[in-house]
Parts: structure tokens; C-alpha cells; sequence
């Protein structure tokens, strides 16, 4: 019996295997913020924001701010006042402008126009009917100056567009009111998602093609396939055994290693498995190379983030 197919042998045998999954394996990343240089900021005060809806943008912002990441930390420390202004290493401003354009409009409905006499529709026809349309938008538009030298660290317009219609018998499903608080919530979550680097979990499937593989190395390649399900180390130590052999280069074995370091976070080696998966054929490779150098950024954001903070 081979290695291989002992370690499969074993693996089966184990007591702790876990429930089932589909051929994936799950990985915990940290990824950068897409404002990196906003993210280095140790401390931000919240400044004044122009328009009638300004205030409750500002206060939105800075409840989003001041939710505790992953590591039950605020990812800033937020700072009010005018001390805040005078000290913070960084200053959120902007302003916001909200419409709401209301109007009736014509518009024909198929409706009963003759019933008998138990009730029952017998006749219908095209009937106009008088009904109204709303459109509400809001526009902001945020930037983030860093105090020390002025620098523009972020600036990005955040639009808002809802829509809806109704007529007789129906109505909006929420106020105007509601439509814009939610808009305002949602502007400031997308700020705090733009300047926080941010911690995912996800699950990226195992490439299943053996095509090309001698017989031998592709029936241990598809058992270590169907290990990952209920293994997912198993079936990593089983691709790292195969490395040496036949199939060293096939694309479905780079990229699954490349994957299974992404997991344990050995992120460099990762994205130089991608890259060779994708270079003999494996089109996710592109997309796993991509991944695993954002995630190599994020760790050094973190590292930069850590050594300012000690400073």
C-alpha cells in the first residue's frame, strides 16, 4: 500500500472527522483597507459635515467607527470636540445633500369593470388609474485629511438612489424618513469598510481535475479530493506528498496547494503556487493570486499598523 493510501486509510479511521462539507476548504484572512494610508491613522475626530442631513451623517460615522473589530478594539481612537480637532491625526469632513422628488402619473391597470350577481368578475378592462412615483437621493461626499501635513488621504463621493411607485390600494413599504436614515447608516458603514482593514472567513473549492494526470497519480489525486470534505489537512498532506512525483506540475495539484497555504497562512507560498497554477492552466489561479496578495498586504498593514501604534 502506498504512502498515500495509508494516510487516506487513516484519516477515514479517525474519530474526530467532523461533519461532511462539499470539496472546500474554509479560510480566516485579513485583508487591507481599501484607504491603506487612512487605516495607518491612529486617531480621527469626526468633523463637521455641510448639508441639512450633515449632523446625522457625522454622528452615523462615528457610531460605525466606533464598533469594536475582530480583536474587540476600535480600529481608531475617535476623538470629539475641539480638542479632538486640534489633536487627531486625521479629520473626516464633507456634506451631503438629500432630494425627494414626489408626483403623480397616469398609468393603465387591468382591472373588474362588470361582476354577477354572486360577486364573480365577468368583465375586465384596461382602466387608467392615477398613481405616484418617488425618487429620494442622497449624495455625500467624504474625505479624510491627515492634520500633520494636509494630505487628502480619501475622497470619495457616496451616491444613493431609491425609486418606487404605487397606486391605488398600494404604498411604499417605508417612509421617506426611514429611507434616508437607512441611506445615512449605510453611507457610513461603507466609510468604515473602506478605512478599516477587514477579517473574512470564506471557503474556496478545491480544483477536482485530474485530466492528464497518469492513472495511477489521478486516483489518488481524486481520493485526496474526496478526503478534503471531511479531512481537509489530510488531503493537504496528501498533495504535498504527491509534489515529488508525475504529476509536480499538474495545474489542479499547484492550485490546491496553493490553497491549502492559504489556509494555514503561509500567504508568500501561496501566491507563488497560484501563479504557477495559473501559468500551466488553472484559470482560479489568477483569482487565488489576486487574493493571496491582498492578503499579504493586510499582514503588512497590520505589522505597519502595530509598529506606529508602539511609537
Amino acid at each position: 500500500m502506498t504512502g498515500i493510501r495509508m494516510l487516506l486509510v487513516a484519516a477515514a479511521a479517525a474519530t474526530a472527522i467532523g461533519c461532511a462539507r462539499a470539496e472546500v476548504l474554509e479560510v480566516t484572512g485579513e485583508f487591507p483597507a481599501v484607504s491603506r494610508e487612512a487605516s495607518f491613522l491612529r486617531s480621527i475626530v469626526v468633523d463637521r459635515f455641510g448639508g441639512q442631513d450633515g449632523p446625522t451623517l457625522q454622528i452615523a460615522i462615528e457610531r460605525a467607527l466606533s464598533m469594536a473589530g475582530p480583536e474587540g478594539r476600535m480600529p481608531f481612537d475617535l476623538l470629539g470636540g475641539r480638542a479632538g480637532r486640534d489633536t487627531a491625526e486625521g479629520a473626516i469632513n464633507g456634506s451631503v445633500s438629500t432630494g425627494v422628488d414626489e408626483r403623480p402619473f397616469k398609468q393603465n391597470q387591468k382591472q373588474c369593470v362588470t361582476k354577477d350577481d354572486k360577486g364573480k368578475c365577468t368583465k375586465e378592462a384596461e382602466v387608467e388609474v392615477q398613481c405616484r412615483r418617488r425618487i429620494i437621493t442622497v449624495n455625500a461626499d467624504v474625505r479624510i485629511v491627515r492634520s500633520a501635513d494636509g494630505r487628502i488621504l480619501y475622497s470619495v463621493p457616496k451616491p444613493f438612489r431609491e425609486e418606487v411607485s404605487w397606486c391605488p390600494g398600494g404604498a411604499p413599504a417605508h417612509t421617506t424618513e426611514e429611507v434616508i436614515d437607512a441611506a445615512i447608516r449605510d453611507i457610513a458603514g461603507s466609510v468604515r469598510a473602506d478605512i478599516v482593514p477587514h477579517v473574512d472567513t470564506y471557503r474556496i473549492r478545491v480544483r477536482e481535475s485530474s485530466k492528464g494526470m497518469p492513472k495511477e497519480a489521478a486516483g489518488q489525486f481524486k481520493d485526496l479530493v474526496k478526503l478534503s470534505k471531511r479531512d481537509p489537512r489530510g488531503a493537504c498532506a496528501g498533495w504535498e506528498s504527491m509534489q515529488g512525483g508525475v504529476a509536480a506540475q499538474h495545474p489542479s495539484l499547484l492550485f490546491n496547494l496553493g490553497l491549502c497555504a492559504e489556509q494555514r497562512g503561509d500567504y508568500d507560498r501561496a501566491l507563488a503556487l497560484y501563479r504557477d497554477s495559473a501559468r500551466t492552466g488553472a484559470t482560479e489561479g489568477n483569482d487565488g493570486a489576486d487574493r493571496a496578495a491582498r492578503l499579504i498586504a493586510g499582514r503588512e498593514d497590520a505589522q505597519e499598523r502595530a509598529r506606529r501604534r508602539k511609537g
